[in-house]
């Protein structure tokens, strides 16, 4: 009976430890208890099964072997170390969630090669997932579309920093947050549709809390020759000449509205800031996207992400159009030549 006892006590040894001058079980131990009756109800279940299905005249399958301590520890270590898969993290809707981080890089005079010394670096958000939910909204304001809903506050006036004065001052400007944007269509000399690109070149804290964030939009338009535009319900056809660049740059403003959780249209009451609209290179936005690691977008790229239409044709006859007047754009920004 020696044998007998020394199994026991080792055995006992083997699935507890030593604690403080008692012995408790090991993990693994709960572990088996926990799994030797669900292995043993499986067991019985694949061998009534297996009876059960046998064919008369044929013998039943021979029964599964015993199991070995080691092949159920190995069975409880596995289950107990396999990882568990954990859902991707949403991304914060909450603006306190953000962070605005400041971006480096060197801009160069295209004319001169010669360092441009910026009065306040561009800010990207982080989490980046947050420009996903900008674009999403960004795209709804491209089009007329009457669903969009109203701010959660209307009437409302930010004040914010404007970079594109003249010199290195930043001046204060007024904008409103509002339901719906002027909605345009470019064409090249051809009468082709162009295909805007859409780079969110920075964002800024407006220290209000019904629209704490705001973030400025570059809207680049190469070779552009002719608009269509709408405001207020109102259709007209305009012409683009462009001097001292070869794309025409638009500063568009949308700012995040945290109790629809969404972001919303800004427009500009007049008088509209300094270079509002310019002309710059060809390719800046590119270079501007690839320097800072900003993200960039074509319209039909947005359009498309939320299922919405252009309702503009994809060409038309320069023949046929009758301007209301002439944009001149050039670098210090533009003059309208009404005719």
């Amino acid at each position: 009976m020696y044998w007998i006892r020394w199994f026991f006590k080792e055995l006992w040894w083997y699935l507890t430890y030593e604690h403080y001058g008692r012995r408790r079980l090991r993990p693994a131990t709960w572990g088996l208890l926990f799994t030797l009756p669900l292995l043993a109800a499986f067991y019985l279940l694949a061998l009534g099964l297996g009876q059960r299905s046998a064919l008369p005249g044929e013998r039943p399958a021979p029964p599964l072997p015993p199991l070995t301590k080691t092949a159920i520890f190995a069975a409880v270590t596995a289950t107990a170390q396999a990882p568990t898969r954990t859902p991707a993290p949403l991304c914060p809707e909450d603006p306190r969630l953000w962070q605005l981080v400041p971006l480096q890089g060197t801009l160069r005079d295209p004319k001169t090669g010669q360092p441009i010394q910026l009065p306040k670096p561009p800010q990207r958000i982080e989490p980046a997932c947050v420009y996903e939910g900008l674009a999403r909204d960004l795209a709804h304001t491209l089009v007329p579309n009457p669903d969009i809903p109203a701010p959660s506050v209307e009437d409302k006036v930010l004040s914010v920093p404007w970079f594109w004065a003249p010199g290195m001052e930043v001046p204060q400007i007024q904008v409103k947050p509002r339901r719906t944007q002027d909605w345009g269509a470019a064409y090249d000399a051809q009468g082709k549709r162009i295909d805007e690109l859409y780079l969110p070149y920075t964002a800024v804290a407006t220290k209000d809390p019904d629209f704490p964030v705001l973030v400025y939009v570059y809207v680049d338009i190469p070779e552009a020759a002719w608009v269509k535009g709408r405001v207020e319900e109102e259709e007209f056809w305009g012409r683009y000449r462009i001097e001292g660049g070869e794309a025409i740059r638009g500063i568009q403003a949308i700012a995040y509205d945290p109790k629809a959780r969404r972001w919303v249209g800004v427009s500009f009451p007049a008088p509209r800031p300094p270079r509002i609209v310019h002309a710059v290179p060809r390719g800046s936005a590119e270079d501007l996207a690839k320097l800072f690691g900003l993200p960039l977008w074509r319209r039909s790229e947005l359009l498309a992400r939320v299922g919405l239409q252009d309702p503009s044709p994809g060409t038309v006859d320069p023949a046929t159009i009758q301007p209301v007047g002439i944009m001149i754009i050039s670098p210090e920004g533009s003059v309208v030549e009404r005719r």
